[in-house]
């Protein structure tokens, strides 16, 4: 089933993008923006709480404009945000919550639309092997989630410990940081999952279930349960 390749593939690289600035967002507030780990979980909830809102939204424009296009529209976005964070500098505190909320605008899209393509996927599949097997397309997306989230962590391990970052003692104040580490760590949150997104973009531009191929599916099925009663 090809496009359920593509699927796997946008999916795996918008998931490693989230999970990357997930990991990497507390070293990035508390270590280069300077600010009390007290912070970290309120610029977490602009991200996931914008991301909550505009799931609702984007599923509404999904059915005007496309699945693909609200995921290069959602990406956009994204994009600007990561830059910004990026090129962000301590004492941007408003500025910080400002790119979390573009961010979280973005985010919604990794949610949404790789999920939203697999009955798509399903419908092809049936039509082309005459059985429904949701089952194995969704108990697969599953594991790509959680290879996404062990992926995402091991590399944003492995960047602070090549860079140098200095752990924290647990009862000791928060230790000053070489710049190699904090230059690790604004890449982390920036070009990096900027990278991945890329990837998840090319491959969606060459998803070949169109919103008129799936109705022509759809169609076909129909015909065929027609003929079949």
């Amino acid at each position: 089933n090809r496009p359920f390749l593509y699927v796997i593939g946008i999916y795996l690289f918008s998931w490693l993008g989230v999970q990357l600035t997930a990991s990497i967002l507390p070293f990035f507030v508390v270590n280069w923006m300077g600010l009390s780990e007290e912070t970290f979980p309120l610029v977490a909830i602009a991200v996931q709480g914008t991301a909550l809102v505009m799931l609702f939204i984007w599923t509404a424009v999904s059915k005007k404009v496309g699945k693909k296009a609200v995921y290069f529209m959602g990406v956009a976005f994204w994009f600007i945000a990561q830059a910004g964070l990026f090129l962000l500098q301590p004492g941007q505190v408003k500025l910080m919550y400002f790119l979390a909320v573009l961010a979280g605008i973005g985010v919604s899209t990794a949610y949404l639309v790789p999920w939203s393509l697999i009955p798509d996927v399903i419908d092809l599949d049936e039509l082309n092997t005459g059985e429904r097997r949701e089952g194995v397309f969704y108990s697969f997306m599953v594991f790509l989630q959680k290879m996404g989230l062990a992926i995402g962590l091991f590399l944003v391990g492995l960047a602070l410990e090549f860079a140098g970052f200095i752990e924290r003692v647990p009862g000791e104040p928060i230790p000053v940081q070489p710049e190699s580490a904090l230059l690790a760590i604004r890449i982390a949150i920036g070009p990096l999952p900027t990278c991945f997104l890329v990837g998840g973009l090319i491959l969606a531009s060459f998803y070949p279930i169109t919103k008129s191929a799936h109705e022509e599916i759809l169609l076909k099925l129909k015909e065929r349960k027609t003929i079949n009663n």
